[in-house]
């Protein structure tokens, strides 16, 4: 029992100070961060092989119920109980200029890019749309789902200090009620994706865990049990292929799923281990800390460069290679495609961090 306890005791709400570092947050970022980058490799067939949809698919869900435990966190160990100091000025700007000063060097690098060597062209209007949408790369919508976060996650603080149990219960109905005028009123999912209100659920699930004093296994199991079924049904069988935004890899980014998404956050922080132990969590540990840099780097990794690769080296050669062979060209090309985006964005946050004056930005579980 005793060695049961101790683990439970990182997500139990206690009264002793809280920590100021969960290193399993890093290692749970940058299991995250590197998923975000294989998901960007190979095509999503691929994936439902060896069981992506229970594991790799859920890298943007897991990264945004992680903004909510750790934007939760930072409040509960200042002490946050109203909504005066929750909405500080001083705080929100701190928060908002770590996601947007790098954000802003990648969208301008990224309109360069397209203006000098793709020959687009863009007006003002165009401009700030592409701004406020994330840019261009890959996987751009979680750039405004984020930034979005900055402002939620506080209100879903102060609800969840008076009813932990009630905030997701009404989180998870506003989600579902959003997701049925999506599919009623037919809206694109180009713009229901840049929502944070579409992943409310998932937010309010880490904000659940730093503020809850109880974990109700059987809750818990029954919300699993039905996560496991929806994301079966959803990515193994046709039931949902007349609805795309609810089939395949889609169909991850909704509410029925994300229970999963906390059964798998949970695992991590109970079972990853609490210190560095060896080369491997040594770097686990740095792309957690440097996941923002990272997935805006590969994002304009994977819109440039990638798709150079792939149509002048990786295409060409697999064409004349045996299927064996290129299942290896595949995974080394994936290997390749992790370490050149940990490297650059690792790089880059490390020459963020010399260069800015606020020097709050070092603390782990204060970034989003």
């Amino acid at each position: 029992m005793k060695k049961r306890k101790s683990r439970y005791n990182i997500l139990e709400t206690t009264k002793k100070a809280l920590p100021e570092h969960i290193l399993q947050i890093d290692f749970l970022k940058g299991l995250a961060i590197i998923s975000v980058v294989l998901l960007h490799s190979w095509q999503p067939d691929k994936f439902l092989v060896f069981g992506g949809p229970y594991h790799v698919w859920h890298a943007v869900p897991l990264l945004i119920l992680i903004a909510g435990f750790t934007g939760s966190y930072a409040y509960k160990r200042r002490g946050t109980s109203t909504l005066k100091h929750a909405y500080n000025t001083e705080i929100l700007s701190r928060r908002f200029k770590r996601l947007l000063q790098p954000y802003i060097i990648y969208w301008l690098i990224q309109i360069v890019i397209l203006i000098f060597f793709f020959h687009s062209s863009f007006d003002f209007i165009s401009l700030i749309l592409n701004f406020i949408g994330g840019g261009s790369g890959w996987g751009a919508y979680f750039v405004p789902v984020i930034i979005q976060s900055v402002l939620v996650i506080p209100l879903l603080y102060l609800l969840a200090l008076r009813d932990p149990d009630l905030m997701i219960i009404v989180a998870l109905i506003l989600d579902i009620l959003l997701e049925f005028t999506m599919v009623f009123f037919g809206i694109p999912q180009g713009i229901t994706s840049v929502l944070y209100f579409r992943y409310l659920f998932a937010g309010a699930l880490g904000v659940w865990l730093v503020t809850s004093p109880k974990r109700p296994i059987g809750w818990l199991t029954l919300g699993g049990v039905i996560s496991l079924i929806y994301i079966t049904i959803t990515c193994y069988t046709p039931l949902f292929s007349s609805f795309n935004d609810f089939y395949g890899y889609s169909g991850i980014s909704h509410a029925p799923a994300y229970m999963w998404t906390l059964i798998l956050a949970i695992i991590g922080l109970l079972y990853l281990p609490r210190e560095t132990v060896n080369w491997f969590y040594k770097y686990l540990e740095k792309a957690g800390k440097a996941s923002w840099h990272i997935f805006l780097f590969q994002m304009l990794y994977f819109f440039f460069a990638n798709d150079l690769i792939t149509k002048y080296v990786t295409y060409p050669l697999s064409e004349f290679l045996p299927d064996p062979m290129v299942v290896s060209l595949n995974f080394l090309q994936a290997i390749i495609n992790i370490i050149v985006c940990f490297v650059v964005g690792y790089g880059w946050y490390i020459l963020e961090r010399k260069w800015t004056e606020d020097r709050l930005t070092t603390s782990p579980i204060q970034k989003i």
